[in-house]
């Protein structure tokens, strides 16, 4: 079999996948639109166990689960597109609105240092900040060239403040990574799911019980169970069917 060959089959195979994924985006919202939103879920979801993912399907599937007031699932496909698109008004302001929906919701005191910290760093994403590091380097070598070449102060000083605006973009892409590794999070979607010391069925272990839409932060796991930790600082063990993480 020629290369040829293989390389013209990979592209027609391609092809074809692409425009089956389109054809199942463009039938989940014109089921959006006729207001069937059990049937437009089915089909964004469809693309989604194909892994594919983009903003625009999570933002289309959270809608979708809105209106069937199934605000657990609705919180998680905002969540998702907010990772991949953290500036998105409309995402910020239809995530805020489910949260709002969401009985016996658990948040984080409110505290105007860490808030206006969390806000500034969730405005961008971890390849956002390795892109920036990049570019200030890339900027800070240009400088220094140009500095040898033409010494003068203005040069000197635009130099040190772009290495100074690097080593901070570095820091804080190091310090996202970290982050990202040792956090991960999920979203509970059963109606209410109930929290046990240990990874079993058995009342006498159980210690609470957690509502649809409040955010986890997940550790380990095994087949059938996962070790969640509440905001508050409870912590326990729940069904992993019960919990969509966001990773």
């Amino acid at each position: 079999m020629s290369k040829n060959f293989l390389l013209i089959t990979f592209i027609v195979s391609s092809f074809v996948f692409s425009q089956d994924i389109d054809s199942l985006f463009v039938k989940g919202n014109n089921y959006y639109n006729d207001k069937d939103f059990s049937n437009s879920v089915k089909y964004y979801e469809n693309i989604l166990n194909q892994d594919i993912y983009h903003q625009d399907l999570y933002f289309n599937l959270g809608n979708a689960y809105f209106n069937l007031e199934n605000y657990g699932n609705a919180r998680w496909a905002y969540e998702m597109a907010l990772d991949l698109s953290p500036r998105d008004k409309d995402i910020i302001y239809n995530l805020n609105i489910a949260k709002s929906k969401i009985p016996n919701l658990i948040e984080p005191p409110e505290s105007l240092i860490i808030d206006s910290l969390n806000m500034i760093l969730d405005n961008f994403t971890y390849r956002n900040f390795v892109f920036l590091t990049s570019i200030l380097i890339l900027l800070s070598s240009i400088l220094f060239i140009v500095y040898k070449i033409r010494p003068s102060q203005i040069n000197k000083r635009i130099y040190y403040l772009l290495l100074f605006l690097s080593f901070v973009s570095l820091v804080l892409s190091v310090d996202r990574f970290i982050w990202m590794k040792n956090n991960k999070f999920g979203i509970i979607v059963s109606e209410n799911t109930a929290a046990y010391s240990a990874p079993y069925l058995n009342e006498n272990i159980k210690i609470f019980t957690l509502f649809s839409g409040n955010k986890v932060q997940v550790s380990q796991n095994t087949k059938e169970w996962i070790e969640i930790s509440v905001i508050d600082g409870r912590k326990g063990w729940i069904r992993i069917e019960d919990v969509r993480t966001l990773d």
